[in-house]
């Protein structure tokens, strides 16, 4: 398929996991990339691999680092007409151990960066006749698991955000969806699981990468016209149990 040929896709913490398995997929599908990571060097190889695209180094808690890697990707690549927000970390600390800078930090990184992204996005969006913006939280917003407070609460607020934004987008011609995976095998995850340890779920899997970049390209194609303000589910049936 070519769902993407003539179109730009923006992705944040694209340097690996799904973020860099979303910008292959939509490259292979007829479209161009460009790749943000706080970590260049990795924004770099991802474009390598693509062959075409362009690499940007973006703080996505801070302003100016997102006004700077978006203002970059329009130049670079001449429009924007899909964003995904994918940039993020994890970290499970115990609620009585968990520091208000931690606390921050993880807000930081996962709420307002979404939010700084999809405010210095749209009006380029606009600019390209409409478009899609995929956010991501996770199936943790849903489910109580151990020590993941500050993860939980700031999935929690994107998916909030990301409802409200699909509203007020709408005149803009612009679809803002939100996706919420399970356990990813990803560099996010590493050292969470012990080895052979399976997630409660339906399917108790860990998924692949691609398997949720599959699901965030559908989002972001022509196929999900009708679909803005959903929230999307790829977490092998763990929020069903």
């Amino acid at each position: 398929m070519r769902r993407f040929q003539g179109k730009v896709l923006l992705v944040t913490g694209a340097g690996s996991g799904i973020g860099a398995a979303t910008a292959r997929r939509f490259a292979e599908e007829g479209g161009r990339v460009a790749v943000a990571d706080l970590d260049r060097e990795a924004a770099e190889r991802v474009v390598g691999e693509l062959g075409s695209g362009v690499a940007v180094a973006c703080d996505v808690s801070d302003e100016a680092s997102v006004d700077a890697a978006v203002a970059a990707a329009r130049e670079g690549l001449g429009r924007i007409d899909c964003v995904f927000n994918c940039a993020g970390f994890v970290r499970f600390t115990p609620l009585q151990e968990l520091s208000l800078a931690e606390w921050n930090r993880m807000l930081a990184v996962h709420l307002t960066g979404t939010f700084l992204v999809c405010k210095a996005a749209l009006p380029v969006l606009r600019e390209a006749g409409g478009g899609a913006i995929v956010n991501m939280a996770s199936a943790s917003a849903q489910l109580a698991r151990p020590h993941l407070a500050a993860y939980a609460a700031a999935k929690g607020g994107i998916i909030a955000f990301s409802r409200q934004l699909a509203l007020d987008a709408h005149d803009y011609g612009v679809r803002v969806n939100t996706i919420a995976p399970g356990s990813v095998g990803t560099p996010l995850l590493e050292g969470v699981y012990d080895a052979g340890a399976v997630p409660h779920a339906i399917q108790p899997r860990v998924a692949e990468p691609d398997e949720i970049a599959a699901v965030v390209c559908f989002l972001l194609s022509d196929e999900a016209s009708f679909m803005t303000a959903a929230l999307v589910p790829a977490d092998g049936g763990a929020t069903a149990l």
